[in-house]
């Protein structure tokens, strides 16, 4: 064997080593994903390894140099390959604080791919000038006619040079039809991916053109509108309150800057515009958040007596009901629901009807807050319908049903609220005010003493649930009250001494 046959084994040799080593240092740290690329260089030094046996043993059969020429071929594309895959997804580049999108990435392979691709034909004794002269008639003829496609790998460098956006950006182009997520970044397109569940492929070029609109740079803060419109003889103070208090316990939604409510304009139909602005870090759910504003909104202006104006697109005839048969219907609504809560089955038949005509009719929305802890609190809760949870210092620690009521403790005693009140589902409530209270008591003083042995049968027994519910975890947030402590601080509260 001469000296040219030793050089041309021994670095077969030492490449499928280099090969095989780096193949097993991908597989080692490189993640599920990245190991499937490793077939491709698998069968490159496949082919090198059977290219150099077939040459030691059937060079005779066949042209001469092929077998070296294929396997040095074969061995150049599969180190070219393994170095880019080793840099990028073993976490070389990473460690090096080295980023690159998949366009670049794609180049450098190329690059890759042809430098050693040179110098596997420059080892083997092609030359190398004699062959660029005569591709450069078929490189001519192939730029004519792959015009729009280096012009998308020119856009594409230029877009990432640029970085107008990145991987997991949300973007929308100047028509203003489509907005989408970014998901990928090539040599020829860019693809998002819509909340319609839908994939559009933009061409770089296209890009290059249009105006892009980022959402998610150069923070991920957004800030979204929704507009409402409320009748002209509501003052806007008071719609602005009712909006940014059914709005501002909504998770999604940032303290920081803090939502608000701007007057937008004044309309045809003796309406007011108003825009609520409130801003957001998941631009994702951005449409589900808007959704959870309105709903806030509707219940939130229900509950003010603010009624949501309707377009006049027709005539409607029927015969509207009187005031007076409204308020009887009402009333007798709440009486009944009164009889069958337990706290005020104490009451005589006048007494209810008392209560009843002093109630108020609230609707809350799913997640809303009805109380929330620490808050003052001057009103009793008789659920309707519906459920609402019991949590304190963030905890669940309870669930009340309707018919049932809450908020007891801080109407009788005036201390604040032990808890916050969360709506499970929507909920209808009555609500009753100490006022109401004040009157039954000062017309009937032995109503307290009943009261104060109801009050602490219930907390008692509200004690003993949050135990079990809790395992102690926060032992001092309900306090043992006596009947005699409590009526002692129903009387001084309604100044019955």
């Amino acid at each position: 064997m001469n000296p040219t046959d030793l050089t041309y084994y021994w670095w077969i040799v030492v490449g499928v080593l280099t090969a095989a080593l780096t193949m097993l240092f991908i597989r080692k740290t490189a993640p599920a994903e990245v190991r499937e690329a490793l077939r491709f260089p698998a069968w490159c030094v496949a082919v090198a390894v059977v290219a150099a046996l077939a040459d030691a043993f059937l060079s005779s059969f066949a042209p001469p140099a092929l077998f070296r020429h294929l396997s040095a071929i074969g061995l150049s594309l599969a180190l070219g390959r393994l170095s880019v895959l080793a840099f990028f997804d073993a976490g070389i580049a990473r460690r090096l604080g080295l980023t690159a999108e998949r366009i670049f990435r794609d180049i450098i392979q190329g690059i890759v791919y042809a430098a050693v691709g040179l110098l596997a034909l420059s080892w083997l004794g092609v030359q190398l000038t004699s062959l660029l002269v005569t591709s450069a008639l078929f490189t001519a003829i192939i730029g004519l006619a792959l015009q729009d496609t280096l012009g998308n790998i020119l856009a594409g460098l230029t877009l990432q040079a640029q970085q107008p956006f990145e991987v997991g950006d949300w973007i929308q182009l100047g028509d203003g039809q489509r907005v989408g997520e970014v998901v990928e970044i090539n040599w020829r397109a860019v693809r998002i991916f819509t909340l319609d569940r839908e994939q559009v492929t933009i061409p770089n070029s296209l890009l290059a053109k249009s105006q892009i609109v980022t959402y998610t740079k150069p923070s991920s803060l957004a800030r979204q509108k929704v507009y409402v419109q409320a009748p002209y003889d509501i003052p806007p103070e008071r719609v602005r309150a009712a909006i940014l208090a059914a709005i501002q316990d909504i998770p999604e939604i940032c303290s920081d800057p803090p939502p608000f409510v701007a007057l937008s304009a004044f309309l045809e139909n003796a309406t007011i515009r108003y825009v609520v602005c409130y801003f957001i870090t998941n631009f994702r759910r951005r449409e589900a958040i808007a959704s959870l504003v309105r709903n806030r909104v509707w219940y939130a202006l229900d509950r003010a007596a603010i009624e949501l104006p309707l377009p006049m697109t027709g005539i409607e005839l029927r015969r509207p009901t009187s005031p007076e048969v409204k308020q009887q219907q009402v009333v007798e609504a709440s009486e009944r629901l009164l009889s069958t809560v337990p706290l005020l089955a104490c009451l005589s038949p006048s007494e209810r009807l008392v209560v009843a005509q002093g109630m108020r009719l609230l609707r809350y929305a799913p997640g809303e807050a009805l109380v929330r802890q620490g808050e003052p609190g001057d009103a009793l809760f008789v659920l309707e319908a519906g459920t609402v949870r019991v949590e304190v210092d963030g905890l669940e620690v309870g669930q009340v049903r309707a018919p049932d009521c809450f908020g007891e403790m801080a109407l009788m005693t005036g201390e604040p609220r032990s808890a916050t009140v969360r709506a499970v589902g929507e909920v209808t409530v009555r609500t009753i005010h100490r006022d109401v209270f004040r009157h039954l008591l000062q017309t009937n003083p032995r109503l307290a003493e009943t009261f104060s042995r109801v009050l602490a049968e219930r907390l008692e027994a509200r004690r003993l649930s949050l135990e079990a519910a809790r395992s102690a975890a926060v032992p001092e947030t309900v306090v043992e009250h006596e009947p005699m402590q409590l009526l002692a601080q129903i009387k001084r509260l309604f100044a019955l001494e």
